[in-house]
């Protein structure tokens, strides 16, 4: 018999409810975690004012409707905690329900759980929460147009390279190799933007995400990050866990095999969308981490033959550490059913 443990599961910006089916991941917590499936619950953003999905709205809007604060009958029975709460005790289960947030949902989670008194939309949290899972959430904001880069074009490693090359000096070309990476890992950051934000430059009279409420409220500098990153905004009960994507890129040239370091750089891209900085670690708050790593190291040699040709794709780095694909990831789901035990 299933037993009755009630989740919430909150999806990320520009997405919706759809992401934890397609990705396999609420079947997953179902097959695996034997869980009742009517107390998994798919949260959902309602309508904007146009009638659209409202998934680039004020997020203190959003995060209302898990108080359940306007909502119908049939709303209640999808959004709100309370309501979840209390139909998990119904059935024999725990009363704290587990919020398990991707993306923007974290921040959408955290607002709620702020509010000890009802604010602007009336939301107010009522205690009945025992933890939050966030999956890939920039608790310290995302500059989603900001592309991470490989290597700094001013430092002295690189002007060097650059130097021997002209001179004939380095005929296996290892910049032009790593400017070729670059390129790529460009593309990849690029790509998988737009699956989460997708209209960061549109037609004319098309409203952009980055002119939308939750844009703007997502950026490092904004001031509802800034009140959510201070002191005793997360109620003490709440167990907090941080699931994140960390692909990491070493480049190292060296004067002959095993010799002088000419250039040696690491860089965090973190899941392609979201710095593992932001992504890591909620201000304040104890939360438990849980890291998905995937790192490789370009190691190249000057000789003064030419090298073997390198390869000039890093596509097999990426796939399941990236944003949009970590809610697919096995490792992930199974790292997220341990913690709900």
């Amino acid at each position: 018999m299933p037993r009755p443990l009630p989740v919430m599961l909150i999806h990320g910006f520009n997405g919706d409810p759809g992401d934890w089916t397609d990705s396999g991941f609420r079947q997953y917590l179902l097959n695996h975690g034997d869980l009742e499936p009517d107390l998994v619950r798919l949260f959902r953003y309602g309508l904007a004012e146009d009638g659209t999905y409202n998934n680039r709205g004020d997020i203190r809007q959003i995060a209302s409707r898990l108080a359940g604060v306007g909502l119908t009958a049939e709303e209640m029975l999808s959004c709100s905690v309370d309501q979840l709460s209390q139909d998990s005790v119904a059935r024999g289960g725990p009363a704290p329900v587990t919020l398990i947030a991707h993306s923007m949902g974290g921040i959408i989670s955290r607002y709620y759980l702020s509010c000890t008194a009802p604010d602007g939309f009336g939301a107010a949290y009522q205690g009945h929460v025992g933890r939050l899972i966030q999956i890939a959430s920039p608790n310290r904001g995302v500059e989603l147009a900001k592309i991470a880069s490989l290597i700094p074009r001013g430092s002295l490693g690189w002007r060097l390279l650059r130097f021997l090359e002209k001179l004939g000096l380095a005929p296996a070309l290892p910049a032009e190799a790593i400017e070729a990476w670059e390129a790529d890992l460009t593309a990849r950051q690029i790509e998988e933007r737009a699956t989460i934000a997708p209209e960061m430059a549109g037609e004319e009279g098309r409203v952009l995400l980055s002119e939308t409420p939750v844009y703007s409220q997502l950026r490092p500098d904004s001031p509802l990050l800034a009140a959510l990153n201070a002191p005793g905004t997360m109620p003490e009960h709440v167990g907090c866990h941080t699931f994140y994507g960390d692909i990491r890129v070493r480049v190292r040239v060296t004067l002959g095999a095993g010799g002088l370091a000419l250039l040696d750089h690491a860089v965090s891209f973190g899941d392609l969308a979201v710095p593992a900085a932001s992504a890591m670690e909620i201000p304040y708050v104890p939360a438990t981490q849980h890291p998905y790593v995937t790192e490789k190291c370009i190691e190249l040699t000057l000789r003064v033959a030419p090298a073997e040709a390198e390869t000039r794709s890093l596509a097999a780095l990426l796939p399941d550490t990236s944003h949009a694909r970590l809610l697919s990831n096995p490792a992930v789901q199974d790292g997220v059913l341990a913690v709900l035990g």
